[in-house]
């Protein structure tokens, strides 16, 4: 949580990046150790500093500010072709940067307001013979999914991902209750 700098009143940014090389070193550390880093990146929700880069990517074509504390934000991906071809652009990336087996996709506390009212994203899954939000999601989760496959890579979801089908490969991590896990 970035939160506000004291002394100046003004909000603090929330994390950075890291280069590819900080990334294959700490990797690199944790393989020495015996640990497994499994990199979430979370879609189609959590994505207002994505979309705050790429506003090309969300649904109401504005440039959002990057929060900087924690919790749920409003902005998805949009459901366009473009978007989804970047998305398994960033996971091609992911893949040559974490050896381990499993990709963490997220799914989590995507609030689907924007896609409901937006025509576009309606139009969209009409086009795909979608009928719910909660399917267009599974929609987009499936189709990453079967690009980690491809790659030798399983995805991974919190249990909100069990809403609308389940990805057929996918493992969940249940946070809201041992149900959904179950």
């Amino acid at each position: 949580d970035g939160g506000i700098d004291p002394r100046s009143g003004q909000p603090r940014p929330y994390c950075g990046f890291y280069t590819q090389e900080q990334i294959r070193d700490v990797v690199a550390h944790a393989a020495a150790l015996h640990i497994t880093i499994v990199p979430e990146i979370d879609m189609p929700g959590h994505a207002q500093a994505a979309i705050a880069a790429y506003p090309e990517l969300g649904v109401l074509g504005d440039k959002p500010v990057p929060l900087n504390e924690w919790g749920v934000n409003t902005y998805l991906f949009n459901v366009e072709e473009s978007t989804f071809r970047f998305l398994e652009n960033v996971l091609d990336e992911v893949v040559t940067l974490f050896p381990g087996k499993y990709i963490h996709l997220g799914g989590d506390e995507a609030v689907k307001d924007q896609w409901k009212a937006s025509a576009r994203v309606q139009a969209r899954m009409r086009e795909l013979g979608i009928k719910t939000e909660e399917e267009m999601q599974s929609h987009l989760l499936k189709r990453l999914e079967k690009h980690l496959v491809a790659k030798d890579r399983l995805m991974i979801g919190w249990d909100e991902i069990l809403a609308g089908g389940l990805p057929p490969e996918a493992a969940v991590v249940s946070w809201r209750g041992g149900g959904g896990g179950i």
